[in-house]
């Protein structure tokens, strides 16, 4: 992704504080800012402040609006900038993105009307002709990166403005739909994890109906990487879409269009996936059973490494496994969000050690790397999907990709709640090192130095309404703390003591480092009933929340 350089992103916010009206307006400021990332993205330079600007525009409702105004008005131009289309659009995008991390973090705080005024504005400029079916094309790309809903009445509008504008251009050929299929397809070299993610971004643009109707496109292509594409979209939000498309696979699977590589993996997709749509799959893999498909060998998989990472104050957890593939290098990687699911999955292929070595260097430079096994990865989907899929939120296809990479034919849904991790984590700890008091007491008293030997623990912090509201009730910030830790932890001390958990679980592994046993200790006193204030990672939480929220 192109981003700001850093010495503009440093100044990003200082753009959205009160200027003499005389000097500059918000509109000025925006548009000066966006100009500037119009200008990296033309030289195809790459940075890390972006997402400063993102932050930035979030915590200012108005000047996300603005943004998006500016968007409107640029697009309507006889000649409008490419350039700063793209600019604006990205900076929405990123303030989308921040917009919905704190959603998760409060699903009633200000991030939610925000979301609800940029789509309510889209409404009203789509109904007014103020925007074209490309406008919201690109919008609803947007809104999909960011892992936002676009909305049924902006998919509604963005399928009225296309089939109106396919009427202005004429019929489409068939050969010529195959033909661009065809194009993808060698573009994406033949890769259908990369497709789909391309084309599923166009595709959210629709409705559900039409989404499943254009997927079935997809699966009677001529095309087998387009084909087994469309094998993704069985994790679509809709659940009529996930219907449709596993009985249009089963309809396919009979007219031999279905390869032994998808049956296998819908056969790993199907504990995913709701009853009615897993009788459709098993239809579709039993008449490629019986259609005699060849077997896809399975390539040996050589697991160099697996890191995993402690869990940030939102509950995100990454994994890295490295595979060896003849003299070359992959990297597979999964993000899991605990509370949330299984959040994004990808693999980089062909890597050289030169590559592979820069990419965990900036790894062990963000998170709290720890030497882990593939235990930890089954683990760690398993819960997440079973937490994905209780919230009606399927796994990304990637999740696909990366179990193949690794050696994982199939993982079922599993739910591990705190306190069962915590029992398996402490069960192969001597019963001295976990039961006596005085183990309890050492953990708590090392415990006090974690904030500085850990990066995880600086993102711990809370900030939704209540921790605002506790903040705002006293002005002293020895009193701030006490109001967090007093008011707003003791119904949020699951919470952390499932992220502690899990750090553990990330940590057991770990050579000659028995953190793992000091993070599962408390853990279990997070969870019991001792104190809060015997707690030192509490007080810690709390005095973080106190500075975070006094910054904003």
């Amino acid at each position: 992704m192109r981003l700001l350089r850093p010495e503009q992103a440093v100044h990003a916010a200082e753009m959205f504080r009160p200027m003499p009206g005389a000097l500059t307006t918000p509109r000025a400021a925006l548009l000066r800012l966006a100009r500037l990332v119009a200008s990296d993205l033309s030289r195809g330079r790459v940075s890390p402040g972006l997402q400063t600007v993102g932050s930035a525009l979030s915590e200012s409702p108005d000047a996300v609006l603005l943004l998006l105004d500016l968007l409107l008005a640029e697009t309507r131009k006889k000649r409008p900038s490419e350039r700063l289309c793209d600019a604006l659009l990205l900076m929405l995008g990123q303030a989308l993105a921040e917009a919905r991390m704190a959603l998760e973090a409060d699903a009633q705080g200000p991030a939610a009307a925000l979301v609800a005024d940029v789509r309510r504005n889209l409404v009203a400029a789509a109904e007014a002709g103020r925007t074209s079916p490309e406008l919201l094309m690109a919008l609803a790309r947007q809104f999909a990166l960011a892992k936002l809903d676009f909305g049924e009445d902006l998919r509604a509008l963005t399928a009225t403005g296309a089939e109106q504008a396919a009427a202005r251009g004429g019929p489409v050929q068939a050969e010529d739909i195959a033909a661009h299929y065809a194009a993808m397809a060698a573009a994406s070299d033949q890769d259908p994890f990369l497709i789909h993610e391309q084309l599923s971004e166009q595709v959210a643009a629709f409705p559900g109906e039409q989404r499943a109707v254009i997927v079935g496109s997809f699966i009677t292509s001529d095309v087998p990487a387009i084909r087994a594409a469309a094998l993704g979209w069985l994790l679509d939000p809709d659940p009529a879409v996930r219907r449709q498309v596993a009985q249009d696979l089963a309809a396919s699977a009979a007219r031999g269009l279905v390869s032994a590589a998808c049956a296998d993996r819908m056969v790993l997709m199907r504990p995913w996936l709701p009853e009615a749509v897993q009788a459709s799959l098993d239809a579709a893999v039993r008449t490629c059973r019986q259609r005699g498909e060849p077997a896809v060998a399975k390539p040996a998989v050589q697991i160099n490494a697996v890191i995993a990472s402690g869990c940030d104050g939102a509950g995100a957890q990454s994994f890295f496994v490295l595979l060896k593939r003849g003299r070359k290098l992959a990297l597979a990687a999964l993000l899991v969000k605990h509370g949330f699911g299984v959040r994004d999955a990808w693999v980089r292929e062909d890597l050289g050690r030169r590559e592979v070595d820069q990419l965990l260097t900036e790894v062990g430079q963000q998170l709290d790397a720890f030497d882990g096994s593939p235990e930890i990865v089954e683990v760690a989907v398993a819960h997440g999907l079973a937490v994905g899929l209780d919230r009606n939120e399927p796994p990304p296809f990637g999740l696909v990709q990366v179990l193949e990479a690794v050696g994982l034919t199939q993982v079922r849904p599993e739910r591990l709640d705190a306190a069962t991790l915590i029992a398996q984590l402490l069960d192969a700890v001597p019963d001295e090192h976990r039961s006596a008091p005085a183990a309890a007491a050492a953990a708590l008293a090392a415990s006090k130095r974690w904030p500085k030997a850990y990066a995880f623990l600086q993102s711990w912090f809370e900030q939704d309404e209540a921790a605002h509201a506790a903040i705002g009730s006293v002005r002293d910030k020895r009193q701030q703390r006490e109001a967090v830790l007093q008011q707003v932890l003791p119904l949020r001390r699951a919470r952390w003591a499932e992220l502690l958990a899990w750090t553990a679980k990330a940590a057991q592994d770990q050579v000659e480092d028995e953190a793992w046993i000091g993070f599962a200790l408390v853990a279990r006193e997070l969870l019991g009933e001792r104190p809060l204030d015997e707690i030192p990672v509490a007080g810690w939480i709390a005095g973080n929340t106190a500075a975070a929220l006094r910054r904003r």
